[in-house]
């Protein structure tokens, strides 16, 4: 399923490149590094990998994703431990759908587009929300074939929110 150059998602770090391949032990891994991460080589292990990793969004389906964003309910937890929870939740996932849900709430907040104003980010909330972002946005490049520097106004462009 997966091979050595192919750029896919790691759930944790994000847009990531196969680099090769290591046996440690009895078990096969992947080594990838992640855009973001620098330096750092990740090992996936080869049995579990499609857990860990998968293939990056094909244009259709980052279309698709923009659709669903649109709909998205703007949905505000005021209480703190429990949103923070939640965020925690859904950036550690690794689901698309629930990357794509903290990045709505970024945009919203980068917009000061909230219709509430029982919410009020803290530090953590934003640090949380501006990940998800980053790792949406890096990924949108990758489908998208846009550079990372415009890929921001360029989803933009498509969000009707």
């Amino acid at each position: 399923m997966f091979q050595i150059n192919d750029v896919v998602v790691h759930y944790r770090d994000g847009v990531s490149v196969i680099t090769g391949t290591i046996t440690m032990g009895d078990s096969e891994y992947f080594t990838i590094r992640a855009k973001r991460v620098g330096d750092v080589s990740i090992y996936v292990p080869v049995l579990k990998a499609i857990n860990i990793i998968r293939k990056v969004m094909t244009k259709e389906e980052a279309d698709k994703l923009i659709e669903h964003m649109n709909k998205l309910p703007e949905v505000y937890i005021s209480n703190t431990k429990q949103r923070r929870d939640e965020f925690k939740r859904r950036l550690a996932s690794g689901n698309i759908e629930d990357i794509a849900f903290l990045t709505k709430l970024y945009i919203l907040f980068i917009k000061n587009a909230f219709v509430t104003e029982n919410v009020k980010f803290g530090p953590m909330d934003l640090e949380m929300l501006k990940d998800a972002y980053n790792r949406l946005l890096d990924e949108f490049s990758v489908s998208y074939n846009v550079d990372r520097e415009e890929v921001g106004s360029y989803i933009q462009s498509k969000l009707m929110f």
